[in-house]
């Protein structure tokens, strides 16, 4: 017999669906208004009142962004770094993660609240102090620098999410593995990283993402032309007396676009592999 829908049923489903829909419009117009920027002429950017929809869309600011500078030579830059903090991060935190989540020793449960610790400040407190270093070692205007600085960042986030997924691989397996004389080391290649894969490819997908899509960082410690990353080349686009709003929506949408190509085309296997790690 079919249960009887009540009012309170109605109001409830009513309720969550405007929450849910006002919450869509909030998370989606910036980025349709974005993308409408980008495609408007200069002329129409400073329309007041404001046009959301441009009268003649145009893609002369894609144009000019693309011209300006060495714009493959940018993208290959954010690349390389988001593939080099992804990789090293995906790969320490899984060697960190299984110290924490397999051995007992002294000062663990305090390296443990060490790293939840770190990420309740803010990226920019250790700026300054950052700064000073790095220059004192003659170290700036390097990519590898930025590398070295994100990869240190991001290790307490990786290594706080892998620890989930490797407790959800059963201990009997290292332990048969070790009784046949296979090494720690040798264990850990064969076996734990092999198992491990969705936790790897988890935080690959995050610490890909912040690599690049990193401003600050980048900013700071990138001046010279070879080295600057996408964020940084949208970044001077800014001038000192004028803004050329059109180019930055423009730039910022190419930025963004292998971010939305990587989570269209494994979104399944990212939701899949979070639900591992809660499960677990």
């Amino acid at each position: 017999m079919r249960k009887k829908k009540t009012a309170k049923y109605f109001i409830g489903r009513f309720f969550r669906y405007t929450g849910l829909a006002l919450f869509l419009i909030y998370t989606v117009f910036p980025l349709v208004w974005l993308f409408l920027s980008s495609i408007k002429s200069k002329k129409e950017m400073y329309n007041f009142p404001v046009e959301y929809w441009p009268d003649n869309p145009t893609l002369i600011n894609y144009e000019e962004v693309i011209r300006k500078g060495s714009f493959l030579r940018y993208t290959w830059n954010s690349l390389f770094l988001a593939l080099i903090v992804g990789g090293a991060v995906a790969l320490l935190t899984c060697m960190s993660a299984y110290v924490l989540s397999r051995m007992n020793f002294k000062g663990k449960q305090g390296v443990f609240i060490f790293f939840m610790m770190t990420q309740m400040l803010p990226t920019s407190a250790g700026f300054a102090s950052m700064y000073l270093l790095m220059s004192r070692l003659h170290m700036t205007d390097k990519l590898s620098t930025v590398a070295l600085i994100l990869i240190a960042g991001q290790i307490p986030f990786g290594t706080i999410m892998q620890i989930g997924f490797l407790k959800g691989i059963p201990t009997a397996l290292e332990e048969a593995a070790l009784i046949d004389g296979c090494g720690r080391f040798k264990m850990f290649l064969r076996i734990v990283l092999p198992l491990a894969k969705p936790g790897l490819f988890t935080v690959f997908i995050f610490t890909f993402l912040a690599g690049w899509n990193d401003t600050y960082t980048s900013v700071m410690y990138i001046n010279s032309e070879k080295y600057k990353t996408l964020a940084v080349a949208i970044y001077s686009l800014i001038g000192v007396y004028d803004i050329n709003w059109g180019n930055v929506a423009a730039g910022t949408m190419i930025a963004i676009v292998p971010a939305m190509i990587l989570f269209a085309c494994m979104k399944e296997v990212f939701v899949e592999n979070i639900g591992g790690a809660v499960k677990e």
